[in-house]
Parts: C-alpha cells; structure tokens; sequence
C-alpha cells in the first residue's frame, strides 16, 4: 500500500505540541495505532501524526477508505473533522474555520442569487457567514471577528500565542493588544 502525504491537506491539520506528540506516540507504541488512517484513494486524509510513529517504530496500522466529490470536499472533511478531534483553543477554532469561509461565503451568494426580488434579507451576508463559520466552530462570532483581525494584523508571535491560548494568550487579550497599538499615542495615555 503507497501512502501520499499531500502538503495542503496536512496544512489543514493544526500540528500538535511537542508534549502532545510525545504522548501520542507513548500510546501508539504501548496500545498500537487503534484508530485506522483514512485514505481518499492513496492520499491520507486523517491520521498523519499516526502514521509518522507507526512508519518510525514499525508499527502496523489499518487504513479506511473515504470518498469524496473533488478536493474541496475532502479539504472541507479534514477540516470539520479536526473540531471533534482534540482539545483546541478558540483561536485555532477559528482558524480552521476562516478555511471554510470561501465556501461559506459562495453558497450564501448563491441563496441570495435564488431569492425572489422582493424578498427582504434580515442580516448582511457577511453578517450570516460569520455567525455559520462561528456555529461551526463552535465560538461566538465576536470571536471568530478578533481572532480574523488577529490573522490579518498581528505579529507572527502574537499569532502563535493564539494558538497556544491561556491567561495572557486568549483571543481577547491578543486583540486588545493589536487595537492598542494602533491607538493613537496620545490616546493611550488616556486609556492607562
């Protein structure tokens, strides 16, 4: 069997710590590997992790088959499939749910489109894509909307404290942190 490691798939994936992988592979090695990779023809979709500790220690491992449409739909699956994985923080919630926002934001173009012409939309279309991309990660939408401002205007440091998360890390304290540095000096002081 030829495994084929696709790097945008594996980028979907938030990597683990290093303590994580450790443990991780500590139960491979006792318990071998339980769960079976998932495979869409010969390209892994779930377990990369796993299959990197069974290919180091020789550990034998069973694979799925999944089928999908195209590759939007099984970038889509490895994305969902990532929320009911581990524990993650809010920000990397809702990093893998930013990868979802092309897809949302075009199938809520496309109701708009099929609406009649006197309907009357109750909320902005961004507006409703936020709050699906928000549902389906499982925060609110205020967080999805820092930890976007977060992405887009933070340090590549304030960024990965994100994704670590924790007293001093959360998304509202990084967020507070990137809008006061881009008050005006004389209005911080007023702030403090």
């Amino acid at each position: 069997l030829s495994i084929q490691i696709d790097k945008e798939f594996e980028s979907l994936i938030p990597r683990l710590t290093d303590e994580e992988f450790s443990q991780l592979e500590k139960n491979v090695i006792e318990d071998g590997c339980r769960d079976a990779l998932v495979l869409w023809e010969d390209i892994l979709v779930d377990g990369h992790n796993r299959y990197r500790i069974c290919q180091k220690h020789g550990i034998p491992f069973n694979t799925v088959q999944r089928e999908f449409a195209n590759r939007d739909k099984a970038r889509e699956w490895i994305i969902l499939n990532q929320f009911g994985r581990r524990n993650l923080t809010a920000f990397q919630r809702a990093e893998l749910a930013l990868k979802l926002k092309p897809r949302v934001e075009a199938e809520a173009k496309a109701r708009q489109i099929r609406k009649p012409s006197d309907f009357v939309v109750q909320k902005s279309a961004p507006q409703k894509s936020r709050d699906e991309l928000a549902s389906i990660a499982g925060i609110s939408h205020d967080t999805l909307r820092k930890a976007e401002v977060i992405k887009e205007e933070g340090t590549s440091e304030q960024i990965q404290r994100a994704r670590k998360g924790g007293q001093g890390n959360t998304v509202n304290a990084i967020f507070r942190e990137i809008m006061e540095s881009k008050a005006d000096p004389d209005e911080r002081k007023t702030c403090i």
